[in-house]
């Protein structure tokens, strides 16, 4: 995600992962050879049931996954996070990708914190805290300290490298030195004075290929936010012996753009020019990508109203510190931005993902803003990009034959071509390619095959998985796989893919219960033929099954994957059409005749657990039991939190005349229509969806005279990190409908 401004907001699937400690490593002495085929291995289960004990034991039996972290093309290394004890813990691995040599670092003796692998093969660690140059890196595989390139009492950490220049954070500032091959040959120069509470920053790009200036060795493209503004927020901690009050900013920073001119002054000083950039109009907006141009003349900025529901993209030449905008666009409803930066694809030419066409699709323009094309058209989403230059050619993931299924593709950029490169069933993320062109990289699963690294030769089109890390207590299960089904929606026809969970001995003459699961985060897509975002879920859906349940899962209105007029139906509106769908697929299953309509239950996280309250709430005569986890019961609460999410789908609650679409949109102004059986579950330490909406809505139910149940979790925030707890819910959930549908 380089030249990303980060969104503070992770996403919810990602926020299921929890915690994990990630050990550093060094040199062990032990090499060993191991090369991965593509194999299917036979699964085999258990003689009984699986048990949510069995699930959810201490240590998770879905281990985490691989990572990658540095391809060192020159060596035809790569160097990846991995669990190859099924502990939980990530141990760090490199291997030639072509060979399939593997090599495991040590977890023990002196380690660096952070690295970085450098095309020469040395590299920059962190050690103790400091900046070390470790010479010969890639082929000594221990962390020397050939070149210090600090010593002080406070710790460094976050290196970027860019030729003989280091950048490092230190105390929240960014600071800059030069190093040669013996030893640090410049002054350090902090690059950013006032970082506090207040005030932080970040480099979102550098260069130093600018050569408009003698004088100048380095550019920087920094942003400054100023937090000064945001509303402190209180989460009480009840755990201990005193309750204890943490406090937390929320809100939108007052940002500052500079463009820092690193300047050379004699043999070994370096002096900083810092210029404010600033737009051309007075319009606040958010700087999602900039990048420098190859020849580091110009600087191409992305930006977007805060709303997103407008966008532009600007050019800043820098040898005339003029501004010249070359695209804009605008929305009725808002943007979702997907993992495609927006890049030079040379110093001519700008690409950048945009829903323009109804989908997420690639497109170019000239820095002059002419020549707008389409690289990728068509109805499909893609989802992630790299771009080799020197072959003119983009290569991106993307759903273009089906929506739940995603394969890499190739593009030419010029005449917009489009090649598939992969043919296999399931999910691809988190492409990389190689520095020469000749290989990507990429993260691929299948339903039940967690993600695995593999590499994909561009001149022979080998496709070769190169890990296999799955904990053997989830590959020996047998876990059930869904059915996919579509069907369209009764109120205006829209086509909605949904999975079906059966039991195993599935009786069509038999009338089940029905539990719909309900996907969290509004945009993500849960059907698909890749590893589950909800891999619990996924896992306890057999547990459902064998006891006699049919799940329904459904990419509802506003799930990612199907355009955007799919998802901006939502707008303005939550909680209506993701209802109307489950109501249309729950209305399908019965017309297949194995469901029992009058035992419906539904239940979900966060989004999910809005959705399930809004079903609940809105539709009492057919969802007779709800589990909601960790629910924004009232977006006037959650504007508070994520600002940025409340804006896009509603409008600014304090400037705009809008409260009337919050209110609609949340489940605690539909309280009093409860009547079937609901259990309410949140962590009292969630500072996404805080614990304050569980508490009004409760409330709210008592003075309304409803019967439900409360659970709290008091140690655990928004995604739960103790199994123990996980297990907990997970109980309550079963047992909710077990005690309430059969």
């Amino acid at each position: 995600m380089k030249n990303c401004i980060i969104n503070p907001i992770l996403n919810e699937a990602k926020r299921r992962e929890g915690s994990r400690k990630l050990l550093f490593l060094i040199f062990t002495g032990k090499v060993f050879s191991l090369i991965f085929f593509l194999i299917t291995l036979p699964l085999t289960s258990f003689s009984q049931d699986i048990t949510l004990e069995y699930i959810f034991q201490d240590t998770a039996i879905i281990n985490p996954r691989p990572s990658l972290k540095f391809i060192h093309t020159d060596s035809r290394k790569m160097y990846y996070y991995a669990d190859d004890n099924y502990d939980g813990m990530l141990s760090l691995f490199d291997m030639n990708y072509e060979t399939g040599e593997n090599f495991k670092y040590s977890d023990s003796g002196e380690t660096a914190s952070e690295f970085v692998v450098m095309p020469n093969s040395n590299a920059v660690t962190i050690i103790n805290g400091d900046v070390y140059i470790t010479n010969d890196f890639v082929n000594s595989r221990s962390y020397t300290k050939d070149i210090r390139l600090t010593e002080t009492d406070k710790y460094e950490y976050s290196p970027q490298v860019i030729n003989n220049f280091v950048v490092y954070r230190r105390s929240g500032n960014y600071f800059l030195i030069r190093y040669d091959s013996i030893k640090a040959n410049s002054n350090e120069l902090a690059l950013t004075p006032d970082e506090s509470d207040s005030v932080s920053y970040q480099v979102i790009d550098m260069t130093d290929k600018f050569k408009g200036d003698p004088n100048c060795v380095l550019r920087l493209f920094v942003a400054r936010y100023d937090n000064t503004t945001k509303r402190q927020l209180v989460f009480p901690d009840y755990n201990d012996k005193f309750v204890k009050a943490e406090t937390k900013k929320r809100g939108m920073s007052n940002v500052k753009l500079f463009d820092i001119s690193i300047n050379q002054k004699g043999k070994d000083s370096l002096y900083k020019i810092v210029n404010e950039f600033n737009y051309s109009d007075s319009q606040r907006y958010s700087t999602t990508y900039a990048e420098y141009s190859p020849d580091g003349s110009k600087l191409l900025l992305d930006i977007e109203t805060m709303d997103r529901h407008s966008r532009k993209l600007f050019i800043y030449d820098i040898p005339s510190k003029s501004v010249k905008e070359i695209y804009s666009e605008t929305d009725p409803a808002w943007y979702e931005r997907h993992s495609n930066s927006s890049v030079f694809v040379d110093s001519q030419t700008v690409m950048f993902e945009s829903e323009v066409s109804g989908y997420n699709n690639l497109h170019k323009v000239n820095t002059d803003g002419t020549g707008f094309a389409s690289v990728t058209p068509g109805q499909f989403t893609v989802l992630t990009s790299v771009v080799n230059r020197a072959a003119g050619k983009v290569y991106f993931v993307a759903n273009a034959e089906v929506p739940y299924n995603y394969n890499v593709y190739s593009a030419d950029i010029t005449n917009g071509s489009i090649s598939k490169l992969t043919n296999t069933e399931g999910d691809v993320e988190d492409l990389k390619i190689s520095r020469d062109g000749n290989y990507l990289f990429y993260s691929h699963s299948y339903m039940n095959k967690p993600n695995e690294l593999y590499s994909y030769n561009l001149q022979t089109g080998e496709e070769k998985q190169l890990t296999s890390t799955a904990s053997p207590k989830f590959t020996a299960i047998e876990w059930n796989l869904p059915e996919l089904i579509t069907f369209n929606n009764e109120e205006d026809g829209q086509l909605i893919y949904g999975f079906v969970y059966k039991p195993k001995n599935f009786n069509p003459g038999k009338k089940y219960p029905l539990i719909c699961f309900v996907h969290g985060a509004g945009y993500l897509q849960n059907i698909t033929n890749g590893f589950s975002p909800y891999r619990d879920n996924f896992m306890v859906n057999t547990f459902i099954t064998q006891n006699d349940f049919v799940v329904l899962e459904i990419d509802f209105r506003g799930s990612m994957g199907y355009g955007k007029e799919f998802r901006n139906k939502t707008y303005r509106n939550l909680g209506y059409w993701e209802v109307s769908d489950y109501i249309s697929g729950i209305n399908f299953l019965d017309a297949k005749g194995f469901i029992n309509k009058d035992k419906i239950g539904i239940y979900g996280g966060s989004y999910g657990g809005f959705t399930t309250l809004m079903a609940m709430f809105k539709h009492p005569e057919l969802f007779k039991a709800g589990v909601s986890l960790r629910a924004v019961s009232n977006w006037k609460n959650y504007y508070y939190s994520n600002y940025w999410y409340t804006l896009a789908r509603f409008g600014d609650l304090e400037t705009e005349d809008v409260a009337d679409y919050y209110e609609q949109s949340s489940p605690y102004t539909f309280a009093e229509n409860l009547q079937g059986h609901l259990l309410m579950t949140h962590g009292m330490l969630d500072d996404n969806v805080f614990f304050q909406d569980m508490v009004q809505l409760t409330q709210k139910l008592i003075d309304n005279k409803k019967e439900f149940e409360v659970m709290i979790y008091p140690k655990e925030n928004h995604g739960f990190y103790r199994q123990t707890s996980w297990l907990d819910q997970y109980k309550r959930i079963t047992g909710w409908f077990e005690k309430y549908l059969k």
